[in-house]
């Protein structure tokens, strides 16, 4: 015969939450259940452990997936636990109040500690598996792996936790893994530890309030279609706590040409809490690098595979530079502005001395020539480090130009008129090089890069021409022409899988201008990886490029589908039966990606702002 509790227990988690009120029930003599259409809590009965957690923020029930990993019994210390309608407490020895109680509403939960005479409270871990779910903690960190209240913590496809603390000095301690060197195994894990009560701070209460973060902006709204963009918004924001740095996500490397994209998306986020701001996760990574860390695409750094170059990337400077002017612009920081401005012009003035031949076009060390890839494995210019980019580099040559014109801005701003004239100069000489240095009349697009040898390898990369768009490297005329030979190209191939994102380009790679001789990282395999596979990576330029240029049914046309693999969490995870994950696919749809959750998939959300842009228009 099945009890009431069977029932509950068994029950789906949507019709649960509307067939009984949201309160506590015990589930058999092993755990404790608490569930509302905006959280799942399962807590076993003999410790304060977590058994099953899990959120929708927009309360719609959607409580399915389970990402919380196995954790042994706390440490050999017996409890005994209370369980009341609206808290479950845990108890040791005879104290009359709680070591842990864990108080539930329908759309937040407190964690409460009380310390009693003897030894300090065992802190309260959350230990969750990074492959069901790769959960971040957003705040600021004072210390190594320590991260000041409040914070957010943030499930990518299910909803945020802003937590408060009511003990002002206290820190979450915060920890993410993954590997460190080639071969090394391990199971992939983001940890977060409340610290228990102690003789000096005898009561501490932490909260966990469900949010959704994310502009509402009046195109959304009532629009069901958006969800995906209100859970995962945030989405792009990791925070890898061992080196205090926003990164690929929360136990991956650290890009320093992928900083500006953290800063593109920041600009357009709400605040995350009363005190703190994506803009502040931003410049907190800053101080990072202006205190001399060297992240992936930079000499010097060590990380799981280091950066196999003799140079720094051509996107790295031009990627740092962006983001401390778009943090300076916003915040109007001056003091900040002020500490830093020197060492911000160092790595400008670095990065146009590689303009070596004086031609306007800075350039990056190796050729770039056509079989220049052998012998002794090594990195191309930028982001796409499988494609052969070299010497004179397009991409890089985009974001060096929108670099030195923002930083013409700050200049400005901090009243140094000789600066302001000379990177204005500079961009106005880059910007004259560009278009004849990467325009191929035979294809009508821009081609990826000059060689040494003078020669253009054009493989119909969206993400060039797209770009020089964006950031106005061409007029509108010339862009209209520009995106319209891609968009044709695009049919010729047949690429239409837009819910997968976009290919970088639309012809395969020579296996000559190739540098990752290795097919799973798409060596002569097309549609695999780098080498034309599909991603939400850089889609949002080609969205963009068509909404500013009034191309709006083709921008839809890419958008929509996207927006609905958002919500169905098309762009995460790993594909079943396999290692490989979502980040990357052909364009039938097979998987081959490795981080299992990248973050640059979710830079498109941007592309929402054109859509309201668009739509005001009318």
């Amino acid at each position: 015969m099945h009890t009431r509790r069977d029932f509950i227990r068994q029950s789906s988690l949507a019709g649960f939450a509307l067939a009984v009120p949201a309160s506590w029930f015990q589930a058999g003599n092993d755990s404790f259940v608490y569930t509302s259409p905006f959280l799942k809590l399962e807590l076993a009965a003999s410790s304060p452990r977590l058994l099953y957690f899990s959120t929708d923020s927009l309360g719609q029930g959607q409580l399915n997936n389970n990402p919380v990993m196995k954790q042994p019994a706390t440490n050999g210390i017996v409890y005994k636990s209370k369980i009341k309608r609206s808290s479950i407490g845990y108890f040791t020895g005879q104290h009359a109040h709680p070591d842990w109680e864990i108080v539930c509403d329908k759309k937040s939960f407190v964690i409460r500690t009380n310390w009693q005479e003897g030894a300090a409270v065992a802190p309260f871990e959350l230990s969750f598996s990074q492959r069901l779910n790769h959960c971040t903690l957003l705040g600021c960190m004072q210390d190594q792996q320590q991260v000041k209240f409040p914070s957010v913590l943030h499930f990518p496809g299910m909803g945020s936790f802003r937590v408060h603390c009511d003990q002002p000095d206290q820190t979450l301690h915060y920890d993410a893994y993954r590997f460190h060197g080639p071969g090394e195994k391990g199971e992939p894990y983001v940890k977060c530890s409340l610290p228990g009560a102690n003789a000096l701070q005898p009561q501490i209460s932490y909260h966990f309030e469900s949010v959704t973060i994310y502009p509402d902006l009046p195109v959304i709204r009532n629009d069901k279609r958006f969800d995906g963009f209100r859970r995962n918004f945030i989405n792009i924001f990791q925070l890898n706590p061992r080196i205090r740095t926003l990164a690929n996500n929360s136990a991956s490397d650290a890009c320093a040409f992928t900083m500006f994209i953290y800063a593109e998306l920041a600009r357009k986020t709400p605040a995350l809490t009363t005190q703190l701001t994506a803009m502040d996760m931003v410049r907190n990574s800053l101080d990072q690098y202006l205190g001399g860390m060297k992240a992936y695409g930079q000499v010097g750094y060590r990380g799981a595979y280091g950066w196999q170059s003799e140079f720094d990337s051509g996107d790295s400077a031009p990627s740092l530079i962006m983001s401390a002017c778009y943090y300076i612009l916003d915040t109007k920081d001056h003091e900040w502005a002020r500490l830093h401005y020197e060492s911000i012009r160092i790595w400008a003035m670095t990065m146009i001395a590689t303009d070596r031949n004086n031609d306007g076009l800075i350039e990056y060390g190796y050729s770039g020539d056509t079989g220049s890839w052998t012998g002794d494995f090594k990195r191309p210019s930028n982001w796409w480090d499988t494609i052969g980019f070299g010497h004179d580099d397009a991409y890089s040559n985009i974001l060096a130009y929108r670099a030195v014109t923002l930083l013409a801005n700050v200049a400005e701003a901090l009243n140094k008129k000789s600066d302001q004239e000379f990177f204005n100069s500079f961009a106005a000489k880059l910007k004259e090089a560009f278009y004849p240095a990467f325009f191929n009349p035979a294809t009508g697009v821009l081609g990826g890069w000059r060689s040494k040898d003078g020669k253009l390898h054009d493989y119909y990369f969206l993400f060039v021409n797209s770009m020089a768009v964006t950031y106005d490297l061409v007029d509108t005329a010339t862009g209209i022409r520009l995106m319209n030979a891609l968009l044709q190209k695009m049919k010729e191939v047949g690429y239409d899988r837009f819910d997968f994102g976009l290919p970088g380009n639309l012809l395969p790679i020579a296996a000559e201008d190739y540098t990752h001789h290795d097919p799973r990282w798409g060596y002569q395999q097309f549609q695999v990886y780098e080498n034309g596979g599909a991603t939400g990576c850089y889609a949002y330029f080609t969205i963009h490029a068509l909404f500013k240029l009034g191309m709006r049914r083709e921008a839809e046309a890419i958008l929509f589908p996207m927006l609905d693999s958002y919500t169905n969490n098309g762009f995460q995870g790993q594909c079943e039966g396999t290692e490989m994950t979502r980040d990357w696919r052909t364009w039938t749809g097979e998987c081959w990606g490795y981080e299992g959750f990248l973050v640059d998939n979710y830079l498109p959300f941007l592309a929402v702002f054109d859509l309201e842009t668009a739509k005001q228009k009318i």
